[in-house]
Parts: structure tokens; sequence; C-alpha cells
């Protein structure tokens, strides 16, 4: 499969991720349409991938209204939900999930977020494969067990560490000062996790079992019990991780 080839997908969905998708097949120059997950009222009877983009729990009703004697590929996007929502459908199927944080008009280098792919038969998989290859330099097989790993993994890396920059962010601005502060320890972090590990990485107070410094924390977090709570299960979370590893 070529970027000079005239690809047609309709991605069904208004979300983020079926925007930055649309945005991607444009820029290689496939036409790509967004089509209504309500009313699939513009969905092309001639078209060769049909990308289902729309929320774990409305996968399965859209795919049922997918004439089943359709010539397309049929994939959803999901990290959570497994290849067998297509179970008894008449068409070919799969899955192309793109790991990667989207935020409509937020843009994005599309080549390098990994696409990971599955499809029902071997030359399903391997179109999918080819497909995910025009707009992206990593492409991985991963069965249903995998990606569910890969995307809970991604809530803890991205999620709730968003979260807790939201938080550092508050906490400083009652202070008068910006989470840009922040950003040389954030981003020295980020690249220490990825060459050395982020277990061999953890620095701060839980780690040293720093008691007087987390007690200073606590206090200061008196007032917000929420914050506290917070604090305390991570504190525990990080001393736990710890003794685990020395475990023999």
């Amino acid at each position: 499969m070529r970027a000079s080839e005239n690809i047609k997908i309709d991605i069904i969905g208004r979300g983020n991720v079926a925007a930055h998708l649309r945005q991607a097949f444009d820029n290689v120059g496939f036409d790509a349409d967004i089509v209504n997950p309500h009313t699939l009222d513009i969905l092309r009877i001639d078209a060769d991938i049909i990308i289902i983009s729309v929320s774990d729990n409305a996968i399965k009703e859209v795919a049922k209204r997918i004439p089943s004697d359709t010539l397309a590929i049929v994939a959803h996007t999901s990290g959570t939900t497994g290849i067998e929502v297509f179970e008894n459908a008449g068409y070919r199927h799969g899955v192309f999930y793109p790991l990667q944080t989207f935020t409509k008009r937020v843009p994005l280098r599309y080549d390098v977020i990994p696409v990971y792919v599955e499809g029902c038969d071997e030359e399903t998989e391997n179109r999918l494969a080819r497909l995910a290859g025009v707009i992206s330099r990593t492409v991985r097989h991963a069965d249903s067990g995998k990606r569910r790993a890969l995307h809970v993994a991604s809530v803890f890396a991205c999620n709730f560490t968003n979260h807790l920059w939201a938080i550092a962010e508050e906490l400083l601005g009652s202070e008068g000062m910006e989470f840009g502060d922040l950003e040389p320890l954030v981003m020295e972090t980020v690249r220490k996790a990825f060459e050395t590990g982020p277990a061999k990485g953890q620095t701060g107070p839980a780690i040293r079992h720093d008691s007087v410094t987390i007690d200073r924390h606590l206090a200061m977090l008196a007032d917000r019990p929420g914050l506290a709570a917070i604090y305390k299960t991570l504190t525990e979370s990080i001393q736990n991780h710890e003794r685990n590893k020395l475990r023999p």
C-alpha cells in the first residue's frame, strides 16, 4: 500500500482520534472522510477501509450496522476492546490501534506514533499493517491481551501523570508560581526514565523513607484531604514497590 494509491477510508466517529486519523491520512493523499456514528449516512459502498473510532461501549453496535457484504476491511481503534467484538461479522475485520494521546487541533507528528494491528486472518492483518506503515514508522502486531496491557500502562504513564501535573500546577499557583518552573525537572525525569528505566530512576522522600519530609508535606496538605490521600497512597506504593524488588 502506497501513499500514491487512491485509497478510500471512512472513519466512523467525531472524537479526537477520528479527527487526527483523518488528518494523518489526508497528509499522505488518501481519500479519508468522517462518518456520523449515529446515522452512518455517508458511509461509502466502495470504501477500502472502514475505521470505527467511537467509545468502547458503542463499537459493537456500530459494527453491527455496517453491511455484512461490504468489501472493505473494518477495524476499530480501541486498546481495551478485543477483536471478538466483530464476532459473526460477514466482513473482514481487525484492529488499528494508534498509541498516543490525541487532542483536536493540537498538531502531532504522525510518523512517530506507533500503531498496533490485529486481523481476523493473515491477509487482513498484513493489509492493516501496510496501511499503518504509510503514516507511521512503527507498526507492530498486538493481540487483545497485549493491547489491554498497553492501554492500562498508558493510563498510568499518561493520564494519571498528567493529572498529577495538574495538581502540581494548582499547588504552585496557590503560591503565585507557574507550572513552567517544573519544566527542567519534568524533562529530566522523562529522559532518565527512558534511558535508565523508571524504577532505577526513582528519587524523592518516599524512596529514601524520609519521614520528616513526608510529614511536612502532609502537614502542608492538611486542609486538602483529597490531595493528602493521593500523597499517602503514592508514597506507600513507591515504598511497597521497592520492597518487592528487594525480595529474593
